[in-house]
């Protein structure tokens, strides 16, 4: 019997991309598109990436974790209380100090391998 009733399609993930580095950000966001994900963004700082953290349809972020010399903590607490997963994508070691420790790390430099895998665990939540 056929289904009268096709299935819906389904939405595009939406990822929230918070990076300073224009090169980086346009690499994140043509490879975010190719893999299916609606980029929000992407943005180079606290304020814009702030905002765009209480965006309705939010399903994962991507976070530089050194934005023009802070850390984009205050945008992962955020998410965080919304239950919205993200990464930090650092080219650094992350302080000892740091909160949500148990965060995914993505080291710059990266492969478009790793950032596949690491979206597969980040929206597999």
């Amino acid at each position: 019997m056929v289904n009268p009733m096709p299935d819906k399609p389904k939405r595009r993930r939406n990822v929230l991309v918070l990076e300073d580095e224009p090169f980086i950000a346009m690499m994140l966001e043509e490879q975010l598109e190719a893999l299916g994900l609606h980029v929000i963004g992407p943005v180079n700082n606290m304020k814009s990436a702030l905002q765009l953290a209480e965006m309705p349809d939010l399903d994962g972020a991507l976070l530089d974790l050194n934005i023009n010399g802070a850390y984009a903590t205050d945008v992962a607490d955020k998410l965080r209380l919304r239950g919205i997963p993200f990464i930090f994508v650092t080219g650094y070691e992350p302080p000892a100090g740091l909160r949500h420790r148990g965060v995914q790390v993505l080291r710059k430099p990266f492969t478009e391998i790793e950032l596949r895998m690491a979206l597969l665990s980040l929206l597999d939540k």
